[in-house]
């Protein structure tokens, strides 16, 4: 899946400037000026004589979202879901197969190596991960991180914005910042504390989840990076792609795989 971030404009500040122009927006306006307060669309601005011309537009992100490979909670839920079962059933399976932080099953293993054999990954800069395993696994299957001292070290950083939707099941809460690092030290947890401080046993809202994903998306867009690889989970990937005003589909393109699976690929432009 392709997104590319268009019409960003910027004032003539340097870029930590911005950065911290962009933090308090995000603290102190309503979801719906917020995102009027970082990215202009040819609105009055330009038109606006009295007011500095602003820069030319950033170069467009290319960023490559992957939903994490079958965890252990997925297989009765999913199979109930392909089925055309309701949501609270599809809820009460997770539930029965829950599993604190779910590992990957086998065939969860299996899909993103697949992937990683089928997509060329090779000008991937960036790779930004949930902090739960399952997502943090299937990103160093999908991308390695590089064993060679020659090369290049590409920043591995999971940060919460993009954790499941979190509260009630125990595969969405996160082990401590300090087992993350021995299970994967190769990637940078500094952006999360050391405790999983945001589970509840409350399931959080479709609002507040679309909108975490959201603001995970503008800290992608402030990265020097310009293709990033993404892993995520089903749901938060929904809200935030399919359900916030300010994800907007420019272009969709569906093309049949020629293989035996027949799998179907889906091409998507959206502007954040």
């Amino acid at each position: 899946i392709h997104h590319h971030a268009s019409n960003l404009r910027t004032a003539s500040l340097p870029s930590s400037a911005l950065r911290q122009q962009a933090e308090e927006a995000s603290k102190a306006t309503p979801p719906a000026k917020r995102h009027a307060s970082i990215i202009s669309e040819n609105t009055a601005v330009e038109n606006d004589t009295n007011k500095p011309m602003p820069e030319p537009l950033l170069p467009p992100k290319r960023v490559l979202i992957v939903r994490h490979g079958q965890a252990q909670h997925n297989p009765r839920a999913e199979a109930a879901r392909e089925a055309g079962c309701s949501f609270d059933e599809f809820l009460r399976l997770m539930e029965l197969d829950d599993a604190h932080d779910a590992e990957l099953t086998d065939l969860g293993e299996n899909q993103a190596q697949t992937a990683r054999e089928r997509y060329a990954l090779s000008d991937v800069e960036l790779v930004v991960s949930s902090p739960l395993s399952r997502a943090l696994r299937t990103a160093d299957l999908v991308h390695p991180p590089s064993e060679s001292s020659e090369t290049a070290k590409k920043r591995r950083i999971a940060i919460e914005h993009f954790r499941e939707i979190n509260g009630k099941l125990l595969n969405a809460q996160r082990r401590a910042r300090s087992d993350l690092f021995q299970k994967f030290p190769h990637w940078c947890f500094q952006a999360i504390p050391e405790l999983d401080e945001s589970w509840t046993e409350e399931l959080e809202s479709r609002e507040d989840c679309s909108e975490r994903g959201y603001r995970g998306l503008l800290w992608v867009l402030q990265q020097p990076e310009q293709n990033v690889l993404l892993v995520g989970h089903g749901g938060i990937l929904n809200y935030t792609l399919n359900g916030h005003a300010n994800v907007v589909l420019l272009d969709g393109r569906r093309q049949s795989s020629t293989d035996s699976e027949s799998e179907e690929v889906r091409c998507v432009t959206k502007r954040f």
